[in-house]
């Protein structure tokens, strides 16, 4: 059995010239802009390359005018908004894993089959769940147009 030593080791791990470069760890309003330009070059790289985002964009426009069409309620606006910022959010985290998942390889494997379809999947749920707290929403609204 090997024993760890007491004595304190310094370790230096270096994060790559690139990161170090943009000054990262430094505190301040700087750093601050820089973190929102990463966010907003994601978000526009999503929009530009996944075809689900567009998707996701439009359906959001169509429930916002049925949201304003049917006068809902305020707590019916934060759920409906929360419900498209999740499948938001499961759409970006999908997008990430595939890219670092096609970095590390262009072969066939099946665990990188694996680490996509189930980033798919946890996009399926978030549509799925959406779908059914809007239908929650909008289906008395739609009702009540035939009564």
């Amino acid at each position: 059995m090997v024993m760890a030593s007491k004595k304190k080791v310094k370790v230096e791990i270096s994060r790559g010239k690139y990161v170090e470069s943009l000054n990262l760890k430094k505190l301040g309003f700087r750093r601050i802009l820089k973190s929102f330009k990463f966010s907003f070059d994601g978000l526009k790289y999503a929009y530009l390359h996944e075809q689900s985002l567009l998707l996701h964009v439009i359906v959001m426009t169509i429930i916002i005018v049925c949201g304003v069409g049917f006068n809902i309620t305020p707590i019916q606006w934060v759920v409906t908004l929360v419900m498209g910022a999740l499948i938001l959010v499961a759409e970006l985290f999908n997008t990430s894993i595939e890219a670092v998942v096609d970095m590390i390889t262009e072969e066939y494997h099946p665990l990188a089959k694996v680490a996509k379809d189930t980033a798919s999947a946890a996009c399926f749920v978030a549509d799925i769940t959406a779908f059914g707290m809007w239908l929650v929403v909008f289906v008395p609204k739609i009702i009540s147009l035939f009564r």
